[in-house]
């Protein structure tokens, strides 16, 4: 599968905050290892077969395929809490990413039917580690995204890796937290639920009891995680 233009510019975009964050995991000389990483990821990349029409989210397999590859060429394998806290600080450490990411209304008009878009387009999914979902606008502060398919999910379990999903699904609530919208999620396929319940709630006008259901949505996803920091 080629990576094309995003991914690769993505890619070259992060480096540096990936150099500087894989020392969390241990790591004693960043750029040896990433460059190893890097090798494993293209392999991968390589051996999988192209996204067709219906097929979405393709920068997020691509994030995937590249943890897979850092996970597997880390030697001793980290636990679920220090691969969560390096996916989190990789990203993070991106001032752009994080720009880019405050900026970002997830809960605009042009936005909310974007994602409709992309949830209608997924329903004619053919790759085997791609996304389905639908959307469901609550009102004009309010929707949900219900994952019935997870590329991520389903690529790290054919390579034996489904126990370290939960460390790129926490940072759904991370980019919450520096957006401008409220996350809640019930369940996810990750974590033996039979979807992904993604909500988004402008914070202005999310109640206390979607606040506090937040924060206890990402405690129990933790623990069904198998993580013991949050």
């Amino acid at each position: 599968m080629k990576e094309g233009l995003v991914i690769s510019a993505s890619w070259k975009l992060l480096e540096n905050s990936m150099l500087a964050t894989l020392p969390i995991l241990g790591v004693e000389d960043p750029r040896a290892f990433y460059k190893k990483a890097r090798a494993v990821y293209r392999l991968e990349m390589d051996s999988l077969p192209e996204y067709g029409e219906g097929d979405v989210l393709k920068l997020n397999l691509a994030q995937a395929v590249m943890l897979g590859a850092i996970y597997e060429t880390c030697d001793p394998k980290p636990d679920i809490d220090t691969l969560t806290r390096f996916y989190h600080d990789f990203l993070t450490h991106s001032s752009f990413l994080m720009k880019k990411m405050a900026k970002r209304d997830m809960l605009a008009p042009k936005e909310v039917q974007r994602q409709i878009d992309i949830g209608k387009k997924s329903q004619n999914a053919s790759h085997p580690f791609t996304w389905q979902f639908s959307v469901c606008v609550e009102d004009e502060n309010r929707f949900t995204a219900t994952f019935t398919r997870c590329g991520i999910y389903d690529y790290l379990k054919s390579r034996g890796m489904a126990h370290i999903v939960p460390a790129m699904c926490a940072i759904d609530f991370t980019m919450g937290e520096i957006s401008n919208h409220l996350f809640l999620r019930d369940s996810t396929l990750a974590t033996g639920g039979n979807v992904c319940d993604c909500h988004y709630v402008r914070k202005s006008f999310a109640t206390k009891e979607e606040w506090e259901k937040s924060q206890s949505d990402k405690r129990d996803e933790a623990l069904r995680g198998g993580r013991t920091i949050v």
